[in-house]
């Protein structure tokens, strides 16, 4: 036994319930050597009717302390700070700035300043992870181990009652603080919502402590981060192989006589852009600090990018990626269960916002291609997933065996060329200093990974674009635009790296020699442009027919009867049973976890939280399958989502039927919620005239009526039975429903109406 134990003091809190109100009164007992509880006194009145509640008086031993350092923007004077940043950059002569470097250098500088003096950093000491600080917290805590120790000195009844008020009032402010926590995060996205349920459930999530390699389990948080770095750089050097960057011929001939500058009002726009959230890059000011003194720093920004312009040359601090590992699925020891997403310095973000915008200007379906919907206004996965169904059921209608392969690439973003990137900019006709501007952007990138404090080396980053950045991904369409005519007459849809062929005939054999010619072609082109294909996560799915393989590389792949499809699950008879089991499941899961969330926050969040998680879940690509189901998975939907309701409810006698949980929620049914969804998603598609083959599909079903000309009036020309479940025919029985004149309406008059009529039909 440690000795260190033997002079432990422990309180223990009685706690009985007497005429509805909880009394409590104090006991004392000590730590035995026997590593057992003994009691100092004699209590015969101990009964199973009382609650013991254990409070540590001193716990040394036992409880690790982390250290947590955290930035305090409660007591941030702005407008003193924007004063002060002002006089700063006004000091700097701009006259006298030679380069790029010592502008950006210079705009950093003045910002870094303001940061040290204005905003101050407080170390914390926690005892646990899951432990909530504030100020107040902190001073009712000093408070009652104050009178805590007097009474354990003294024994008065006097500083007994002051200990219990202020025992009350602490775990009255942390119930109410945690509370606040609990609704914030469960109201964020997907990660913090299940990081929040772990939490109630006594889940921790340390992050990255440990990990295993070659059987050994290492901890120093040092050498984790450079085996991160050697994992992700090694990775990528090896898919590489022997490619080495170089200047491409084309840049030498571009002059800057085609520069158009930016304007305050474009930076301006790009800096509303930036994101709020408090991540931060090698500078240490996040987006949320540099948009509070927006004002002030847009004459400033639009000189030093203006001069990037003009220089073609990017800050070399730019090129510096702070690489954080995100766990995707696995084991949290291993490192091949991660990927990288970096984070640059704002000014860069912002830059890139700009240049994006510059982008949009050109004719974005010439740029991209109108076969990818990823990261282009207007267009999603619902959109995308439409049309893989429109031309799956269009061939089923002609009797034709349709096959589908999905191509899944290695680490696509990582292995773009800049050189090759630079001849498809020229043939797509960018501007000169655009693509001047992007190649420096994207040459000698170095990067290093950050765990907690600790840092690996920097190494550079060979090929690729930014992960993370709202650029890079576009970069991406740029690179794989050419797809459809590689593979050619097949049709292509994709999102940005998963891209999905098709093609139909009414004969089997000529159908699989057409579809290995087009994986053939596709992967040689893949492999000149430096990419890899991914066999082991390339599926093909035939509709209509008997199973096919295809081989390439001596590797074959043999098609299943359901393909993964952006989210979703096509099945060979287009029926979404697989599907939407898969969502009643994952729907499921919610069934569970909201129980923990009811016990800590009102019915008002729940349902707050039952709208942006669960419904979501139950409805995602809805308008293209909610058509196509029977009756008996709609069923099955509408029992999930009642059921999650009776939880948030505590209905659990199933005192409340259906209706009235949903006037008691103010809730929609599951079924308006489909026929909105899916309303609002075809007039979308007219209103905008995007996707452009989408909405083409659409106008070439309608007609316009004389009786009615604010209205189309839609027909379904299919035969079979997939067709009439497909989105756009049965566009003819949801437009049909719309009994008000739609067609020159905005998207919000639209709504508004739709929800009116909604309203007053039931």
């Amino acid at each position: 036994m440690n000795k260190g134990w033997l002079s432990v003091m422990w309180g223990v809190t009685r706690s009985r319930w007497v005429g509805g109100e909880l009394q409590e009164s104090a006991l004392d007992f000590v730590l035995s050597d026997s590593g057992k509880f003994r009691f100092t006194k004699e209590y015969s009145d101990l009964s199973d009717h009382y609650v013991l509640k254990l409070d540590c008086m001193k716990f040394n031993n036992i409880i690790r302390e982390k250290t947590l350092v955290t930035t305090t923007y409660w007591n941030f004077d702005v407008p003193q700070a924007t004063t002060f940043l002002e006089g700063l950059l006004k000091d700097m002569p701009p006259l006298t700035v030679k380069n790029v470097q010592e502008m950006d250098y210079g705009i950093r500088a003045c910002l870094l300043k303001t940061y040290s003096k204005f905003i101050k950093s407080r170390t914390m000491v926690l005892r646990n992870a899951n432990e909530v600080v504030t100020p107040l917290i902190i001073r009712l805590r000093n408070k009652r181990d104050k009178y805590r120790k007097m009474w354990f000195k003294e024994k008065s009844a006097i500083n007994y009652t002051n200990m219990v008020r202020a025992s009350r009032a602490l775990r009255k402010e942390v119930r109410k603080v945690k509370g606040n926590k609990i609704k914030s995060n469960l109201k964020k996205g997907s990660k913090e919502f299940w990081g929040e349920i772990n939490k109630l459930r006594g889940i921790q999530n340390r992050g990255i402590d440990s990990i295993v390699k070659d059987k050994e389990e290492i901890k120093d948080l040092n050498i984790i981060s450079n085996i991160f770095m050697d994992f992700f750089t090694g990775k990528i050097d090896k898919l590489l192989g022997d490619y080495n960057s170089y200047i491409p011929e084309q840049l030498g001939g571009m002059n800057g006589e085609d520069i158009i500058l930016f304007k305050e009002e474009e930076i301006s726009k790009a800096l509303g852009r930036l994101s709020s959230k408090k991540s931060r890059g090698i500078d240490g000011l996040s987006g949320f600090f540099i948009k509070l003194f927006a004002g002030t720093l847009v004459p400033f920004l639009t000189r030093l990018f203006n001069m990037i312009l003009k220089e073609g040359q990017i800050p070399s601090v730019w090129r510096i990626a702070k690489i954080t590992p995100v766990h995707k699925k696995g084991s949290t020891k291993e490192v091949d269960n991660y990927r990288p997403v970096s984070n640059i310095i704002s000014m860069a973000k912002i830059f890139e916002i700009c240049v994006l915008n510059r982008l949009k200007e050109l004719d974005m379906d010439h740029l991209l291609g109108v076969h990818q919907h990823g990261f282009r206004k207007h267009h999603s996965t619902e959109t995308a997933l439409a049309e893989i169904v429109h031309y799956i059921s269009k061939e089923r209608d002609k009797k034709n065996i349709v096959g589908v392969y999905s191509a899944d690439l290695s680490a696509a973003f990582d292995l773009l060329q800049k050189e090759q990137l630079v001849k498809i900019l020229i043939n797509k006709g960018v501007p000169s200093y655009l693509i001047r501007i992007i190649h420096s952007y994207l040459s000698e990138r170095v990067g290093y990974v950050q765990i907690k404090d600790s840092r690996s080396c920097l190494r550079d980053i060979r090929a690729g674009c930014v992960q993370g950045s709202v650029l890079g991904p576009v970069l991406f369409n740029i690179y794989t635009s050419n797809l459809p005519e590689i593979v050619a007459p097949c049709k292509v849809v994709a999102y940005a790296d998963d891209a999905y062929v098709m093609t139909s005939n009414c004969d089997f054999d000529s159908l699989n020699i057409s579809l290995s010619s087009s994986l053939m072609s596709h992967f040689e082109w893949l492999k000149g442009l430096g990419m890899k294909f991914n066999m082991s996560k390339t599926e093909v799915m035939v509709v209509g027919k008997e199973d096919m393989s295809l081989t390439i590389e001596n590797v074959t792949i043999e098609s299943s009867q359901t393909l993964k499809v952006l989210g979703t699950i096509l099945d060979h008879r287009l029926s979404w049973e697989p599907f939407v089991e898969k969502t009643i499941s994952k729907a499921r899961s919610f069934v569970f976890s909201m129980r923990y969330i009811r016990q800590n926050v009102g019915v008002k969040d729940c349902i707050e939280v039952f709208k942006s998680h669960v419904i979501s879940v139950l409805t995602y690509a809805s308008p293209i399958w909610t058509s196509a189901i029977g009756y008996r998975l709609r069923a099955r939907l509408r029992s999930i989502f009642f059921l999650i309701l009776r939880i948030i409810l505590r209905d659990f006698n199933l005192n409340l039927n259906r209706a009235r949980m949903l006037s008691m929620t103010g809730l929609e049914s599951l079924d308006i919620i489909f026929f909105k969804r899916t309303s609002f998603f075809i007039f979308k598609s007219i209103h905008y005239l995007a996707p452009t083959q989408l909405a083409g599909i659409f106008l070439s079903k309608s007609y316009m009526n004389e009786r009615t000309p604010g209205r189309l009036t839609f027909f379904d020309t299919s035969t079979s039975r997939v067709g009439k479940n497909c989105i756009t025919n049965a566009a003819k029985n949801f437009v049909g429903n719309w009994s008000f004149d739609w067609l020159n309406l905005p998207p919000k008059s639209f709504k508004f109406k739709l929800k009116e009529q909604l309203k007053n039909s039931l």
